[in-house]
């Protein structure tokens, strides 16, 4: 899968764990950080879970962790080197 396809697939989990607050076109083209579109904490542990299951991948929930599930371009990057 290409980074795109996965950055595009990112997005629309982004706009499902927000219940539509974001939506997958302002995931993708934004350039800003999720929680600045409006992410809260509990829509991104539901992004965090959906991103877990889609890809089985484990996300520390650590800084680092954290900060990876605010970022499409850096998360899309971490899910392509799998």
């Amino acid at each position: 899968m290409t980074e795109l396809a996965i950055k595009e697939r990112l997005a629309q989990l982004v706009a499902e764990s927000s219940d539509g607050a974001i939506t997958a076109e302002q995931a993708l083209t934004s350039g800003t950080p999720l929680s600045d579109l409006g992410l809260g904490s509990l829509s991104r542990m539901r992004l965090i879970d959906a991103v877990e299951d889609e890809y089985g991948v484990e996300i520390d929930l650590d800084d680092a962790g954290w900060d990876l599930v605010d970022d499409l371009d850096t998360l899309a990057s971490h899910l392509t080197g799998r």
